[in-house]
């Protein structure tokens, strides 16, 4: 039901509105904010236990609610792989993104392109161990359009960017796995918060 129907409805939406240059700094403290309050929120219900009682997750990208201080750092590539036991030394990182570059996907990487390859982050991250599970958790911002578009509409353009922004992060990282023995599984999975 509209208010006033006869009138045709504002074409700018309040994510188009939140974009102006002058709002950024606090549209990205909210975005922020809600991050935060969505990743304490799934960890604080993820309840599930192991047989043994131990949680099943741990989410080490949380905040610390003692001190009400964002706690929240971004988890690296490189920091998810050594957790995982997966290498120890950086020189042997180096060699195996080149390796599985070359190998894997046909692509040769410049000494620039693999450093920012084992440096990037993702918004979260949660473990499970005794399942060898990794899911990256990406959060995104609501888009300025709420209409399709010959490409799909905003949500399923934003999933395939979020998604194809980490995928040879987490092939590499279930390729890796796969060759130590491990058998970590790496997934993501993305939310869209904001206002």
């Amino acid at each position: 039901m509209h208010i006033f129907p006869d009138v045709t409805a504002w074409q700018e939406s309040l994510g188009h509105i939140q974009a102006r240059s002058v709002l950024t700094k606090p549209r990205i403290a909210v975005h922020h904010g809600i991050r935060r309050e969505l990743l304490t929120a799934i960890n604080q219900n993820s309840t599930e236990t192991h047989d043994n009682r131990g949680e099943k997750w741990f989410f080490p990208s949380d905040v610390n609610e003692a001190s009400h201080i964002e706690s929240h750092i971004k988890w690296t590539v490189r920091q998810i792989v050594v957790h995982f036991d997966l290498v120890s030394i950086p020189r042997t990182l180096h060699e195996e993104i080149v390796e599985f570059h070359a190998l894997k996907l046909g692509i040769k990487l410049s000494k620039a392109e693999i450093l920012t390859f084992w440096a990037c982050r993702p918004d979260g991250v949660a473990f499970n161990a005794k399942d060898k599970e990794c899911v990256f958790l990406e959060f995104t911002h609501p888009m300025d359009s709420v209409t399709s578009s010959e490409e799909g509409d905003w949500a399923e353009r934003k999933e395939a960017e979020k998604d194809a922004r980490y995928a040879h992060h987490r092939y590499f990282i279930n390729y890796l796995s796969a060759q130590r023995g491990r058998q970590w599984k790496c997934t993501q999975v993305n939310f869209t918060v904001g206002f």
